[in-house]
């Protein structure tokens, strides 16, 4: 094959950097090893910075982030809530902190204000009753899967093709410059070359073993955050203690669900990061301390995600001292690779501002004058998606449910009908994918109930190909698993231990 860029990396820089490419008209091809979404990029807390938690120690990602913002809120609405944040200054915390704070959000133009704590109370009612200070921002929640895979799809209606489980093995070059790249479907060893004049290095935590095959060098530190989900929201703000960033200080409604994070540590395990027990019972007995019952409510996940960070690599360095702002390294300039960028660092909520800089670098050596048209084109989504709130959907069943119609995710309420609607263009489809799209199987039961109707459902449609459901089946299962075992008690403990029976007696998926 040949293209003019190839972009490797599927989470959301990569498919940002996809977009603004396609969208000013220049060829490119994506690649991503295993599915979209299957790195950092799809193990994040669904928070969309405003930019307050950097305001004091890092304020160029604070400024970009409070941008970013803005802009997000304009180009994907359906997939924010606009949850608003909340800073809390508990008995513990530094007195001096919230006017640090609000001083330091001035500065970057991050408009945020003090509010009585009986005003605060009244609207989040769990909250703890020892707040002495609280300070409003912009937070919010969003959609990370819906956000990439708007991004990705937009790119190929217009003609870009998307290549995911192609693993590269090899950067082609010649006379210090890019040629071209070898890749390979790790599930097949089948072997595909495409030829280029730019490659975007998009990997994440990958990046720094993508730059080396092309004899670039390129340092990345690894730093796992550890998150814990349970099934009920509590609060319908973005809630952050007020002081300096630690763990357990952040809690985000998302959906009908609140996700707590988050840990930072060193690691260097990037292949498949998990949390551990100490990681959940440290963030469970640190988000108590603003939301009491969160000690009574149920637990229903534990995941990881490893952040890809520029900085010196020091033993026992606290990772929390990393600068959040992003490098774009044009490697023609620092390495004498010409054609070879690499994009790392920043957040979720500034993968459009990294996607612009880098297709910016790319078209100044292209002499390509066209303009970043990503901040004004919304994006688009499917006319039915909105984000996922179970008080409206059980609303919208009540009033126009048919006999006919099946829900196949009760903890989530997703009917057969609307997975068909966003599986009927797609093929050769993981169980994940439909989770991702529609939510099913993020519930209490953590896919246990629905995971057999769902696999059944993409057998019949002809979206897994004949033979292999089981697998299907039991891969999806398996990843779940990883996120329960560190959560197991209480109802948790037995309701995994009626699915665990169910499985083995009905689908002798313990001897598959």
């Amino acid at each position: 094959m040949k293209t003019e860029v190839v972009v490797i990396g599927g989470g959301a820089t990569g498919a940002g950097v996809l977009r603004d490419l396609t969208l000013r008209g220049i060829e490119a091809i994506l690649l991503e090893k295993n599915e979209l979404t299957s790195g950092t990029s799809g193990r994040n807390h669904g928070l969309l910075h405003s930019g307050a938690r950097y305001a004091v120690n890092d304020p160029d990602s604070a400024r970009e982030c409070i941008l970013e913002n803005w802009i997000l809120k304009k180009i994907a609405p359906p997939c924010v809530e606009e949850t608003g944040g909340l800073f809390l200054s508990l008995p513990q915390d530094p007195p001096n902190y919230p006017e640090e704070l609000l001083r330091a959000c001035e500065k970057v133009g991050l408009p945020a204000k003090e509010i009585p704590v009986a005003e605060v109370l009244q609207k989040e009612p769990f909250l703890s009753p020892h707040i002495k200070r609280a300070l409003a921002v912009p937070d919010g929640s969003i959609d990370p899967f819906r956000l990439i895979r708007s991004n990705v799809e937009e790119s190929e209606r217009l003609g870009t093709k998307v290549f995911p489980h192609r693993e590269v093995v090899a950067i082609l070059s010649e006379s210090g410059s890019i040629k071209g790249l070898r890749a390979i479907d790790p599930r097949t060893g089948e072997d595909f070359q495409i030829s280029c004049r730019f490659i975007v290095n998009a990997a994440g935590v990958w990046a720094g073993r993508i730059a080396r095959m092309a004899g670039a060098s390129l340092e990345v530190v690894f730093s796992k955050g550890s998150l814990v989900v349970l099934n009920h929201r509590l609060v319908n703000s973005v809630i952050n203690r007020c002081r300096p960033p630690s763990s357990g200080d952040i809690l985000v409604p998302h959906g009908p669900a609140l996700i707590i994070g988050t840990t930072s540590q060193t690691t260097e395990e990037i292949e498949d990061p998990s949390a551990d027990e100490a990681e959940v019972d440290l963030l469970l007995s640190e988000g108590e301390k603003m939301l009491p019952q969160l000690s009574s409510t149920r637990v229903i996940r534990a995941y990881a995600g490893v952040r890809p960070l520029m900085g010196a690599r020091e033993a026992n360095e606290d990772s929390r001292k990393i600068a959040r702002d992003f490098l774009l390294l044009d490697h023609g300039e620092t390495d004498g690779i010409k054609g070879l960028f690499s994009i790392v660092g920043g957040k979720l909520t500034t993968y459009r501002l990294m996607a612009e800089r880098t297709v910016d670098a790319i078209c100044k050596e292209m002499g390509n004058k066209s303009f970043c048209l990503t901040a004004e084109k919304i994006l688009p989504f499917p006319k039915e998606y909105t984000f996922h709130d179970l008080g409206s959907r059980l609303d919208r069943f009540s009033k126009s449910f048919r006999e006919t119609e099946q829900i196949l995710c009760e903890c989530e309420l997703v009917s057969r009908e609307e997975i068909l609607q966003e599986i009927k263009n797609l093929s050769n489809l993981s169980l994940k994918e439909v989770q991702e799209r529609t939510r099913a199987g993020m519930g209490p039961c953590q896919g246990g109930f629905c995971s057999s109707r769902l696999t059944a459902l993409l057998l019949e449609k002809g979206k897994i190909p004949p033979g292999t459901s089981l697998a299907v089946l039991k891969r999806f299962l398996e990843e779940r698993w990883k996120g329960i075992r560190p959560v197991l008690w209480g109802p948790q403990l037995r309701e995994e231990q009626l699915i665990q029976a169910l499985y083995t007696e009905f689908f002798n998926l313990d001897h598959f």
